[in-house]
């Protein structure tokens, strides 16, 4: 589990030097896909569940990367991106390709449906997250025009 560990961190800290992400930033990438890749096994191991898995580290990354860009003023999209690599299903989109070309049509289906299956699960992870923030900074926001319109409306009386 530590080689694993140790290879989700040095992954997204690679990614993150790739996409030019610069200073402590990085460093913060790389712990996100180090827990990102922790809370993948540890979800796992109890359920039994790519999807499952898959989905409550895509929920866990995309609030860890919605708070790191509020801390380091920064767009969230780097820090999701960098933290989100351990969950790539390459190996599985391997696979799919090499049943495709081995014609090995067994190889090619099972790979497919689970490369599509974990992609499927990253993806409502991100959305789920991306619309709950929306509703939550509107309710926030709309709480705060509201006050500020009402201290304007103090002012000028």
């Amino acid at each position: 589990m530590i080689v694993q560990l140790a290879s989700a961190f040095l992954g997204s800290l690679g990614f993150a030097l790739i996409l030019k992400i610069k200073g402590r930033q990085i460093l913060y990438a790389g712990i996100g896909g180090l827990v990102t890749w922790f809370i993948y096994l540890m979800v796992f191991a109890e359920l039994q569940s790519d999807f499952i898995a898959n989905l409550i580290a895509a929920v866990y990354v995309a609030i860890y990367a919605e708070l790191m860009a509020r801390v380091n003023k920064a767009p969230a999209t780097i820090f999701l991106t960098a933290a989100a690599v351990p969950l790539i299903p390459g190996g599985r989109l391997y696979y799919t390709m090499f049943g495709l070309v081995s014609e090995d049509d067994a190889m090619f289906v099972e790979n497919g449906t689970a490369a599509i299956i974990i992609a499927l699960a990253i993806s409502l992870g991100f959305v789920f997250v991306a619309v709950v923030n929306k509703y939550v900074n509107r309710f926030l926001y709309g709480k705060r025009q509201k006050r500020l319109a009402a201290k304007a409306k103090e002012n000028t009386n």
